[in-house]
């Protein structure tokens, strides 16, 4: 059982789930590396990686502000959202 304070939620962050999945993903080509003999070049690895990311994060960034601005806009549409 949870205990939420102040009727808020926790939702997972965008920047925790975005670095987890390329440490898991740079963890894999290293693993598949190993055992299949698998020659990766470093340099492009990492740059496919930080245009996964960037774009990633630009993408989160604007799904939050835009979850952000309709939930804004519901509480101004709603005259007793103040004694809620």
């Amino acid at each position: 059982m949870s205990t939420i304070k102040n009727g808020t939620r926790r939702h997972p962050r965008l920047l925790t789930i975005v670095w987890g999945s390329v440490i898991l993903v740079v963890a894999s080509l290293l693993l598949v590396s190993q055992v299949v003999d698998l020659s990766i070049d470093p340099v492009i690895v990492a740059l496919g990686l930080l245009v996964g990311v960037g774009l990633a994060l630009v993408a989160g960034g604007i799904l939050s502000l835009r979850k952000r601005l309709t939930a804004d806009d519901r509480k101004d549409d709603d005259p007793l959202s103040e004694y809620r």
